[in-house]
């Protein structure tokens, strides 16, 4: 068995009953993106808005689901979704690691170099 496959196979096992309705929809429409707590999504599978936004983040940070920021709203879907999305867009998947190295590199920049053990001991001291 592929690792890749094992894992998913793991990581499914895990859900929730409401996380497997949310992955079920989204995989069965697979050309299409919802935004967080879209009205559709959660009509279809019978939950609140709140605990289907949730789903939806935690179905992204397991890795079986995809989001993708565009025209300054999140949008999620199942990968082959939110891949046709950034190809049609003209999007490159960004890194996370990619994306903290840089935020860290403006925050230096801004900021300079921060002591953070120096930060914390003066926190923890009162100072």
């Amino acid at each position: 068995m592929q690792v890749a496959a094992l894992v998913e196979r793991v990581q499914r096992g895990k859900l929730s009953p409401l996380q497997r309705k949310v992955l079920d929809y989204l995989e069965e429409h697979s050309h299409e993106v919802f935004e967080y707590r879209d009205a559709v999504v959660t009509k279809a599978v019978g939950g609140k808005p709140s605990s289907v936004g949730f789903s939806l983040w935690a179905l992204h940070k397991k890795g079986l689901i995809d989001k993708e920021n565009a025209g300054g709203k999140v949008y999620f879907g199942s990968k082959d979704a939110i891949g046709q999305l950034r190809r049609q867009l003209g999007i490159a998947a960004v890194d996370p690691f990619e994306r903290a190295d840089r935020n860290r590199e403006r925050i230096r920049q801004s900021h300079g170099n921060i002591d953070v053990l120096a930060l914390l001991d003066e926190v923890r001291d009162g100072r």
